[in-house]
């Protein structure tokens, strides 16, 4: 029987399983001493992860360090880390999907940001660096805290909760005018500020704290005298480089699953920021750095890219969109010196962009046409292809092909009437 086919049996009966196979399988040859103590190892492990384990995550290392030593295993810290990810890994399983014909409880989504941060969960914030990932989510907590209703035209959900805010990737000096930029801190003098609500925590580069065992039963405890609390995380490359993991490996989101397993019991809603690779045009889920395990191990995912600055470097406009479990968002943003505006949604910018490519390519007459009807529409006036004769020179049979090509490139529309001459068209402006 090999391991995989002992992965489903309670972990009380593996390694008997284990003893009977080399019984009927192996005999006269012996077990090997110390893949039966692996054995035991990951029995061990396993029980963790069941729903009546009484180990609690903050002491998983040190039971299990106990442990290997009584069995006469030596484990260093971070082989005592892949032991219990695997744990969760097996626990998690293969994914058996859903049957038809059999009601399904479907979850209910719970937003902090309607449609852009989710509530109690984990959402991943990437783009490439200075693009103002951490800017626009100091402006958004500011807004939420001052009691605006909402921002970038998404309303906030509820009360603005305790803020704690895990920046190891910025020193204080470079978080201090940031924060006080915002109101979430004041300066007192040229060298001290004072942390303002909603903030009850910062970590920075200057008193650094990762996403090893100290520093998450560290973040259990806050989490545990701050229920509900929004953390934001900046960054998970930072927050993660003293465990040498290569982020190109599925093992880069193991400290995501850590983190979320130790505050998920006390409600926390996680703003993860993370660097985006330079994939041009990527989705969401595709933007982020390294190994895709990591996006597809949140429930929201929030990218910023700039929209058209390859085109126009004074373009400066940021294009944010969303994938999740829920309807996707495309926002068209800028950060002006008092924070980020909306400049609207990206369907609008493409219309634009249609429009204007459509106008590149008239002819002289047609532009000609279209300007005289715009500022005839402007005025409340219709135009015919009379007036066109008199003012531009055109003939009427040009004049009225003319009009009728804007017609169908959607620029103007016309409105046939009659006269004591029969019929005549009058053309306007489309709105």
């Amino acid at each position: 029987m090999s391991y995989l086919d002992r992965a489903h049996l309670p972990p009380e009966e593996k390694l008997a399983a284990l003893k009977s196979a080399y019984a009927e399988h192996l005999d006269p040859v012996k077990p090997d001493p110390m893949a039966e103590k692996l054995l035991q190892l990951d029995e061990e492990v396993d029980k963790f992860f069941l729903p009546d384990s009484i180990i609690k995550p903050t002491d998983r290392y040190i039971y299990i360090r106990d442990f290997s030593k009584a069995i006469g295993i030596k484990l260093t810290e971070k082989e005592i880390h892949q032991k219990l990810w695997q744990g969760r890994k097996r626990f998690e399983g293969v994914a058996e999907g859903f049957d038809p014909h059999v009601p399904i409880e479907v979850p209910k989504v719970d937003w902090a940001w309607d449609g852009l941060w989710r509530s109690s969960t984990q959402n991943l914030l990437v783009s490439l660096p200075k693009c103002g990932k951490t800017t626009l989510a100091i402006d958004a907590i500011a807004h939420w805290h001052r009691g605006n209703s909402e921002f970038l035209g998404h309303r906030f959900i509820g009360k603005c909760p305790p803020l704690i805010i895990v920046g190891t990737d910025m020193a204080l000096s470079d978080w201090s005018p940031l924060l006080c930029r915002f109101g979430l801190a004041k300066k007192i003098d040229d060298d001290h500020i004072d942390l303002l609500d909603p903030i009850v925590k910062l970590f920075t580069a200057d008193t650094p704290i990762h996403l090893d065992r100290d520093g998450l039963e560290n973040l259990v405890n806050l989490a545990a005298e701050n229920v509900g609390a929004l953390w934001l995380f900046d960054s998970y490359s930072k927050l993660t480089a003293p465990l040498g993991l290569q982020e190109s490996s599925a093992e880069i989101s193991y400290p995501m699953q850590d983190l979320n397993e130790y505050l998920s019991p006390y409600k926390a809603t996680q703003v993860i920021i993370h660097h985006s690779g330079k994939q041009k045009g990527a989705s969401p889920v595709m933007a982020s750095r390294g190994s895709t395990s990591l996006t597809a191990a949140v429930s929201q995912i929030i990218s910023l890219k700039w929209f058209n600055r390859e085109e126009d470097r004074n373009d400066k406009r940021i294009l944010i969109e969303t994938e999740g479990r829920s309807t996707d968002v495309s926002l068209l943003i800028s950060q002006e010196s008092q924070g980020f505006i909306l400049e609207g949604t990206v369907e609008e910018e493409i219309e634009k962009q249609k429009y204007n490519e459509k106008l590149e390519n008239l002819t002289d007459n047609q532009y000609e046409v279209l300007e005289l009807i715009t500022t005839s529409s402007k005025e409340g006036i219709e135009i015919t292809t009379k007036d066109l004769k008199e003012q531009l020179g055109l003939s009427s049979k040009t004049a009225l092909r003319t009009c009728r090509a804007l017609v169908k490139k959607s620029f103007i529309l016309e409105r046939v009437g009659s006269n004591d001459k029969g019929k005549i068209s009058f053309f306007k402006l489309k709105p």
